[in-house]
């Protein structure tokens, strides 16, 4: 069994786990400053702490503010430690997931907000380009049985 052994071993950790949950391009940052943000997501951004004390409210202040103007992506925040109370209560009014992860990379959630992250609860739709484009190829199929159809009963 392989134990988390290092701050970039548990942001690898958590990058695996947000895959998982389907926030399939979830990449750990590497090396240098990350500006707050370990873990990168199109739908979400995630702290990771590994650490002997528990994660704060100022913790999890230093992820909103990261954050920037992503206003729209789920805010993830992965702690070996746990939380402070004053921790819990912010991310419940800032609607930041909260979780914590043991020496061998299980992840558990503390927060109501970490039960069900963001990409499970938004079905996928297509975007506007791949609808026309899926149109476009049901109307040429559509046009080619057709014109099967014609030349076998005039042949």
């Amino acid at each position: 069994m392989n134990y988390i052994t290092s701050a970039h071993q548990a942001e690898l950790n958590a990058a695996a786990k947000m895959r998982e949950w389907g926030f399939i391009d979830a990449t750990a940052t590497t090396g240098g400053s990350d500006g707050g943000i370990d873990v990168r997501s199109r739908k979400a951004l995630a702290q990771v702490k590994w650490r002997g004390g528990v994660a704060g409210r100022p913790d999890l202040q230093l992820l909103v503010g990261a954050r920037g103007t992503d206003t729209d992506k789920q805010l993830m925040f992965f702690a070996a430690s746990g939380y402070s109370k004053q921790a819990v209560e912010y991310a419940k009014s800032m609607g930041i997931a909260l979780y914590t992860y043991d020496p061998t990379g299980a992840v558990q959630a503390v927060s109501g907000s970490a039960t069900r992250p963001t990409s499970w609860s938004v079905p996928w739709r297509p975007s506007e380009r791949l609808q026309t484009g899926l149109l476009l190829i049901v109307g040429l199929l559509a046009a080619l049985v057709l014109m099967s159809l014609v030349w076998t009963t005039n042949g």
